[in-house]
């Protein structure tokens, strides 16, 4: 199953794709997500819980800006896991990483620099 979405910016095009692999669902989404597009991308990943994964594994090594509404849809994804669903999200390059440590969220949730790294820790969970 794969979806895709675009920003009202049509030349930063959104897009979330998601793949299986065994008993891991991975969401990779790349582009801006920001305040407009921030509640397509939540829903998302709120209709990927609905499929009940072991493991959900957000790539967002794609995504160029990344806003605090966005940041709050990690907040809010993490939460909707809880206990039940192991979740895994890939950051890498300052578009991602630097607003994650500057929250505090990499101490709140588990971030991974690759999809490689997420997916070992899923094969752990």
């Amino acid at each position: 199953m794969s979806m895709s979405t675009g920003s009202s910016d049509p030349a930063a095009p959104l897009t979330v794709v998601t793949r299986w692999s065994d008993r891991v669902l991975l969401m990779e989404v790349a582009g801006e997500v920001e305040l407009l597009n921030a509640p397509r991308v939540e829903s998302a990943i709120m209709n990927a819980f609905d499929t009940r994964p072991e493991v959900l594994i957000l790539d967002f090594s794609g995504v160029t800006f990344l806003s605090s509404a966005g940041l709050a849809v990690l907040v809010r994804a993490r939460n909707r896991a809880g206990t039940d669903i192991g979740f895994r999200v890939v950051v890498d390059g300052p578009a991602t990483v630097r607003p994650v440590q500057l929250t505090g969220l990499d101490q709140e949730i588990a971030f991974f620099s690759s999809q490689d790294e997420a997916m070992a820790a899923a094969a752990g969970a």
